[in-house]
């Protein structure tokens, strides 16, 4: 499946850190817990007990996710290899994408749920670090997608779209290149959108722990699964025209797939496939199997 897709928005807070290591991680699997605590530090600056809390939290969603999502992830992955042998049509890429936001939904009740403890004592001292995690964020992707020559901008977005494609495909012809191209230059204004929408529900997010702070009836988990889950809603209009090109995208490098670059998608799909079910059973894998949704 030539699927492009990030996560939604930047890491939030443990609960985000939780959904990015069951989700798109490139680490190896069995290491994730060591890394989503050092990356829930970096957001969150832990301290004493919280350092206790975060790993516990770490831990239970893992174990979740491995006897939970991994199985299922297994069977998509194998649903859509088949599909891919037999040509990908616009049902089948809709298909693939509303099961990638249950599974990304799934992610945020889990992370919620596993994280409430450590929620519930984090402090102004956190949520200070979170929000200047978030500020240095705003300023790279700033640098890297919003400023600078738009010629170069436009180079940068199809070279990493090319590079994602072609971890599913083996090497793109310079005709399927022209198709990136072609669709990054229809949604040029992507990346500031992006940014925009980005940064403000960042800002709100901050707000929310803020008011939560000493707080004797803080946000309720369904408050906070609804503010995360709901993180898109707010552009539906832009994101239906993006998904829309997006669609167009895939089918029409699926139409122009080489017999070689076709084998090369459904072997690496029945890979990950089988990665998910050994790693469901706890078995341990050089893949990642986690990071083949995304």
């Amino acid at each position: 499946m030539l699927r492009l897709a990030t996560l939604r928005a930047a890491l939030l807070s443990l609960t985000l850190v939780l959904a990015a290591c069951g989700g798109a991680t490139r680490l190896a699997y069995e290491n994730g817990d060591a890394w989503v605590l050092v990356l829930t530090d970096r957001y969150l600056d832990l301290e004493g007990e919280q350092w206790q809390l975060a790993r516990a939290a770490i831990r239970r969603f893992h174990a979740w996710h491995r006897r939970t999502e991994l199985p299922r992830y297994a069977a998509l992955l194998q649903s859509t290899a088949v599909r891919v042998e037999h040509g990908l049509t616009r049902a089948d890429v809709e298909w693939a994408s509303q099961n990638l936001r249950i599974r990304d939904a799934l992610l945020v009740d889990a992370a919620v749920r596993e994280s409430a403890p450590l929620l519930h004592v984090l402090d102004a001292d956190n949520i200070a670090a979170l929000e200047r995690r978030f500020a240095a964020e705003d300023r790279k992707r700033i640098r890297e997608t919003l400023w600078g020559d738009v010629a170069k901008r436009e180079r940068t977005r199809v070279l990493g779209i090319v590079k994602r494609v072609e971890e599913w495909t083996g090497p793109l012809s310079g005709a399927q290149h022209e198709v990136v191209r072609r669709f990054v230059r229809a949604t040029a204004d992507r990346p500031r959108q992006v940014h925009e929408h980005r940064s403000r529900k960042q800002r709100e997010l901050v707000a929310l722990r803020l008011r939560d702070v000493g707080s004797a009836k803080g946000t309720s988990p369904e408050q906070l699964r609804s503010f995360l889950v709901g993180w898109e809603a707010e552009r539906r209009i832009e994101q239906r025209e993006y998904d829309a090109r997006f669609v167009e995208l895939i089918l029409e490098l699926d139409r122009t797939l080489t017999a070689s670059q076709r084998a090369h998608a459904i072997g690496r799909l029945s890979r990950y496939a089988e990665d998910c079910r050994q790693l469901s059973r706890g078995g341990s894998s050089a893949a990642n199997a986690a990071s083949a949704l995304r």
